[in-house]
C-alpha cells in the first residue's frame, strides 16, 4: 500500500520540491530541538565524533570505537550496519545512516545512563543536511573522502561537499574548548580544508599523498594487510585482518583521532590488530576453495577500489561479481558502476538492490547501457530476482574462484516492486556455498 501511494503522488519528484522549501529547514530544526529538549539534552555529556565521507564511515566508526572503548571510557557508536554501546553490539535496522532526531537522540539519552563518555556518529550529508544533530556539539569532525554519490537529493558535487563541509563548522562553532580534525590528504577537497580551516589540532592522512599520518611498505593477501607508517619522526608496523587499501585510510583516520586526544599509539595498535570487521564490509565466507564476499560497494569509488583488491589477491580463479542499483537514488552512477565491473569481473551478474517503487528492469537497462563485450549466458547475466543471482553465482563458481556480491550487504529487508520483505545476502550466500 504504501509503495502504491508513493508511486500516485510521485513522491520522490514531490520530496525534492519540499526539502529546497525555507518552511521545512525551519520544521526539521525546530523538530531538532524539540528532540533534544524531551530527552535531556544527551549529547552534552559526550566527547562527540563526527565522521562523514562518501566511503568507509562505518569502518571508521567502529575503529575509532574500539579504540576509544578499550583505552578511554565507555563509548557509544552509531553507524549504518550497528550501534554499539560499550562492548554490546546491535544492528542498526532503521536502514538509514544517520538516525532520525528522536531517535538519535533517545539512543544517546539510553548510552548516557548506561555510563558512555564518548559518542562517535557517522554522519551522512542527507544527516547533516537535514537537521538531524541539531544541538549536538561536535568535538572531532573526521572525513574519509568525497567521491560521486548521492546526486540524486545534492544535485552537484559542489553542494555534496558543502553539506558534508557543515560537520566541521559544527566542531568550529562549538562552544567547548577544544576543535580537533582529521582530513584525508589524496582528496582534493580534503587536502584543501586541512590547508584552510583553522582547527585546534588537525592531523592529515593517507596512503600516496604527503601527510602527517602516511602508510607505507603495504603487503596485501587473502588473509591480511600489513602496512608502515610514520608519525613524529618513528615508524610502527600494523597487521590487520581487515582487506584492502580502503581499510588502510580507514585504520589511519581512525588512528588520528586516537593520536589527537592522547592515547598511547602503541595502544591504539593493539585495538586495531584486534578488529574483526564489521558486518556486511567485505564479509568473507570461505568454502571448497572458493571466497566469496558481500560487501556494501555503493558507490562507483567503492566498487572499483574493492574489484581492484580482489584482482590483486586472485590467482588462478575468475572474478565473479554480483552487483546491482537501488530505486529512487542516484541515476547517474547506475551506468558507472556496470562499466567499472564490465572492467574488472571476468563474470557479471546484474540483480536487484532495492527498487522500491522504480521499474526493477528500467534500473537494470541503466546499469547495462555502458557494458561491452560480453556474451549474455556466458560472462554476462542479468537475472532481476536477487535469490537466484546468488544461486547462479555459487552454480557457476569452481575452486580458485573469488565471488563479491555487492550492495546489500548486512540489511536484511528488501525493498522489491511489490512488498517489503526479510532477507540476508550473507545467509544466502551461506546456504548456497555449503
Amino acid at each position: 500500500m504504501k509503495a502504491l501511494i508513493k508511486k500516485l503522488i510521485a513522491y520522490d519528484k514531490i520530496y525534492q520540491i519540499i526539502k529546497d522549501s525555507v518552511l521545512y529547514q525551519i520544521w526539521k530544526k525546530y523538530n531538532g530541538q524539540i528532540a533534544n529538549l524531551l530527552y535531556g539534552h544527551p549529547s552534552k555529556h559526550f566527547f562527540v565524533i563526527g565522521v562523514t565521507g562518501t566511503n568507509g564511515k562505518t569502518t571508521t566508526v567502529n575503529l575509532i570505537h574500539q579504540i576509544l572503548n578499550d583505552n578511554v571510557a565507555k563509548s557509544v557508536s552509531i553507524s549504518t550496519a550497528n550501534i554499539k554501546i560499550g562492548t554490546k553490539d546491535m544492528k542498526n535496522t532503521k536502514k538509514m545512516t544517520s538516525l532520525d532526531i528522536y531517535d538519535l537522540q533517545s539512543t544517546l539519552a539510553i548510552a548516557k545512563d548506561s555510563g558512555c563518555k564518548i559518542a562517535i556518529l557517522e554522519a551522512s550529508s542527507q544527516g547533516i543536511d537535514q537537521y538531524r544533530f541539531e544541538g549536538v556539539q561536535f568535538d572531532v569532525a573526521v572525513l574519509t573522502n568525497i567521491t560521486h554519490d548521492h546526486l540524486d537529493y545534492h544535485k552537484t558535487m559542489d553542494n555534496y561537499a558543502k553539506s558534508k563541509k557543515k560537520l566541521f563548522n559544527y566542531v568550529l562553532n562549538n562552544k567547548k574548548n577544544n576543535k580537533y580534525a582529521i582530513f584525508p590528504s589524496d582528496d582534493e577537497r580534503g587536502r584543501k580544508r586541512f590547508e584552510e580551516m583553522p582547527f585546534d589540532k588537525k592531523i592529515s592522512y593517507w596512503i600516496n599523498f604527503s601527510s602527517i599520518l602516511k602508510a607505507d611498505n603495504i603487503q596485501e593477501s587473502a588473509s591480511q594487510t600489513i602496512f608502515d607508517f610514520s608519525y613524529l619522526g618513528k615508524s610502527y608496523t600494523i597487521t590487520t585482518s581487515l582487506p584492502g587499501k580502503f581499510n588502510i585510510q580507514n585504520i589511519l583516520a581512525a588512528l588520528g583521532v586516537a593520536l589527537e586526544i592522547g592515547v598511547p599509539i602503541e595502544k591504539a595498535i593493539t585495538s586495531v590488530e584486534k578488529f574483526t570487521g564489521v558486518e556486511g564490509r567485505m564479509q568473507k565466507i570461505t568454502q571448497n576453495n572458493i571466497s566469496a564476499y558481500v560487501d556494501f560497494a555503493h558507490t562507483p569509488d567503492a566498487l572499483e577500489k574493492t574489484l581492484w583488491h580482489l584482482t590483486t589477491i586472485k590467482w588462478s580463479g575468475k572474478l565473479i561479481v554480483t552487483f546491482w542499483a537501488p530505486g529512487l537514488r542516484d541515476k547517474e552512477k547506475r551506468p558507472i558502476m556496470g562499466d567499472i565491473v564490465n572492467q574488472y569481473a571476468d563474470i557479471m551478474i546484474i540483480t536487484d538492490d532495492d527498487p522500491d517503487t522504480e521499474n526493477r528492469l528500467s534500473i537494470i537497462q541503466q546499469v547495462q547501457s555502458k557494458i561491452t563485450n560480453r556474451t549474455l549466458g556466458k560472462d554476462l547475466f542479468i537475472i532481476p530476482e536477487r535469490t537466484l543471482a546468488i544461486q547462479c553465482a555459487t552454480n557457476i563458481a569452481q575452486p580458485g574462484d573469488i565471488l563479491i556480491f555487492a550492495g546489500k550487504w548486512h540489511e536484511s529487508i528488501q525493498y522489491t516492486n511489490f512488498r517489503k520483505r526479510p532477507r540476508s545476502d550473507f545467509e544466502e550466500v551461506k546456504k548456497n556455498l555449503y
